[in-house]
């Protein structure tokens, strides 16, 4: 079981994009590599029981006897989807049947006996995002089971400056993202089950140490200005 603060709290999709982007400025470059021979690919529709959309599904959405409210339509990120009679449903989560059920419901004040169709025209590209002091940066692949040490070492692993007592787990929720510190101190040095798994979209940033702070401090406002160069250790206080 991962140890540590379980406290959650909700994170703005402005900060995760902030994230992200300073990811992609970061000194190392992300380079993704071939998926592992062994990942599962993404589930499609019919297979392994139901499917249930997710943000990014392309849906058909047909009206038996309306014709001309026919729409083909991305589930948003925050789960819906827009329809011309009926305004906004949210999808994600629903199987196909479960939607046709909800639009029915929506649209019986406006159409008369409404029969509708809703098909996957195109599955979402499931991913997770690992950012922050790993090795390689960047985009894993999801696969049902997907651990947060399964998609740290996937991008190589962490960084020698890595905080691993205190890595920030962003979770999007139907209006922003819910965050989730996890330690992975037991999971790393006495091989602890982690006790979690990510869900397609999650995204992991991972901190610096305090001394991996300090050599960034050194190394872009104190060297270059003194004279010698300056060593941490006795006597040295920040």
């Amino acid at each position: 079981m991962v140890r540590g603060p379980s406290k959650s709290f909700k994170i703005s999709s402005c900060l995760v994009l902030l994230l992200m982007l300073l990811c992609a400025c970061s000194r190392r470059p992300p380079i993704a590599p071939l998926p592992p021979l062994d990942a599962a690919p993404p589930p499609l529709p019919g297979e392994g029981g139901p499917y249930r959309l997710q943000p990014g599904d392309l849906l058909r959405i047909k009206f038996l006897y309306h014709p001309e409210l026919d729409v083909k339509v991305p589930v948003r990120p925050d789960g819906g989807v827009t329809l011309q009679v009926g305004g906004t449903v949210h999808a994600a989560g629903m199987t196909t049947e479960e939607l046709e059920q909800a639009i029915v419901e929506r649209t019986s004040d406006r159409l008369r006996e409404p029969e509708v169709s809703v098909l996957v025209a195109q599955t979402a590209d499931l991913k997770v995002y690992v950012i922050g002091e790993v090795r390689l940066p960047g985009i894993v692949p999801f696969r049902e089971g997907l651990t947060p040490l399964q998609a740290i070492a996937d991008r190589g692993g962490f960084s020698d400056t890595a905080r691993v007592d205190s890595v920030l787990r962003l979770s999007r929720s139907k209006e922003d993202f819910q965050g989730t510190r996890l330690d992975f101190t037991r999971p790393l040095s006495a091989g602890d089950p982690e006790g979690t798994e990510l869900e397609s979209g999650d995204v992991l940033y991972v901190p610096r140490t305090f001394i991996g702070d300090i050599d960034t401090f050194v190394r872009l406002y104190i060297r270059g200005i003194l004279p010698i160069e300056p060593r941490i250790g006795a006597g040295t206080s920040f």
